[in-house]
């Protein structure tokens, strides 16, 4: 009797907050149109992945190894730098990797061009023209150079000058980076892409505050509304930053087409994942990990090529690769469970079951999500549980309450 009091009582407060907000539907329930179209957009999107992210990287990366061009072009790298009067090894390392960079770029540049834009069109996902497409790909690839090259030709020319512990000294370097970059990047990185818009006044961005406030996020200050409908019709919400950098960032999308409960249920999400501590647990997986990776891709690097010379990079690569093959799914494994760790939080702190189950289902039509793809799938390429096992675990915890 009481779980049917507590029904009924959500229900009450549900067509409460629909007289309030009826330009939003709710609660969601799923378009069979998006259903299918979701089915198809899936799997066309993990078979261009696998091509855009694993085949034709590999394919590069064995032809540049495996035939002339990978020396040929570094020896292009230093007659440059020599024919201004610089004999410096490591400063042709720094062109040969920008030249690297810029040829896996313009190679893979057609899958890019199909998946990023022709499939988001063909599927109503994105609002940008070429002109917008082509921007954002040169930012990216400028960022590209800007971090990879010092990194790459660091890990090279400590492997040369340390031979026995360059491993531990660039795992250091990696991890500091990777510290601080996830306490600043979304400050520098996210205004590149997108404007952002404080939410000052902003009723729902004070209830959104006030929540974080109630739950253990007491530094967080900001809420800010990203820009992002002027690119892409899917909705997203992030907490970004730790300390006095933190920030709750809103996309425009799931502002105008979500539900202000269904918001809550997203951001308590997000707001999870600070308060368990997941992107310090991630930094910690990284940095325990890097260490052995770094350790065996060098001793079975150094069996065949030498740091010295950096038309080596692509069999490193290869090495990576391979090794990171390995424990991908394993990391995979433990972000799914960490997915749901944030879910049961996000249920503890709205108390209600029917805004989350609405907000993934308005999420799955809206990013065209499959509902249930094969296991097989979800274990080798997912980060979050499947929608279908996600709706499942909120309607378990719904009924246990």
């Amino acid at each position: 009797m009481e779980a049917e009091r507590d029904d009924a009582e959500e229900e009450e407060s549900d067509v409460e907050e629909d007289e309030e907000d009826e330009k939003v539907e709710y609660p969601y329930e799923f378009k069979e149109e998006k259903r299918k179209k979701a089915k198809a957009y899936s799997k066309q999107k993990l078979y261009i992945g696998l091509i855009q992210g694993t085949l034709i990287p590999l394919i590069i990366l064995v032809v540049l190894q495996f035939t002339f061009l990978s020396s040929a072009l570094e020896k292009f790298s230093l007659s440059l730098i020599g024919n201004v009067g610089v004999t410096n090894i490591w400063l042709g390392a720094v062109l040969f990797v920008v030249f690297f960079l810029l040829i896996t770029t313009i190679v893979g540049l057609p899958i890019s061009f199909y998946s990023g834009y022709i499939l988001e069109h063909r599927y109503d996902l994105s609002n940008q023209d070429v002109p917008g497409w082509a921007k954002d790909q040169l930012k990216s690839l400028a960022l590209s150079l800007l971090l990879a090259t010092p990194l790459i030709v660091g890990v090279f020319y400590l492997g040369d000058t340390f031979p026995d512990w360059w491993w531990l000294y660039a795992g250091i370097i990696y991890f500091a980076i990777l510290g601080i970059l996830s306490n600043i990047s979304h400050l520098i990185f996210l205004p590149l892409f997108y404007d952002l818009e404080e939410l000052k006044d902003h009723e729902l961005g004070q209830r959104l505050l006030e929540m974080a406030h109630e739950n253990g996020v007491p530094e967080v200050k900001k809420v800010m509304k990203v820009k992002a409908g002027e690119k892409t019709e899917k909705a997203n919400a992030a907490f970004a930053g730790m300390g006095k950098t933190k920030r709750i960032y809103l996309y425009d999308t799931l502002l105008d087409k979500f539900h202000d409960k269904e918001v809550e249920g997203v951001v308590a999400h997000e707001m999870g994942h600070y308060v368990n501590k997941d992107v310090l647990r991630f930094i910690f997986i990284e940095a325990v990990t890097i260490f052995p990776v770094l350790y065996i891709a060098g001793w079975i690097f150094r069996h065949w090529a030498s740091f010295g010379h950096i038309s080596n990079l692509p069999l490193f690569l290869l090495i990576l690769y391979g090794l990171y093959s390995v424990i991908d799914p394993v990391t995979l494994w433990y972000s799914r469970e960490r997915e749901r760790k944030a879910d049961k939080f996000a249920l503890d702190v709205v108390r209600k079951k029917r805004p989350m189950i609405s907000a993934f289902k308005r999420l799955s039509d809206i990013d065209l999500a499959e509902l249930d793809p094969p296991r097989i799938v979800e274990v080798l390429f997912y980060s979050h549980p499947s929608p279908k096992n996600r709706l499942e675990m909120v309607k378990r915890k719904g009924e246990e309450e």
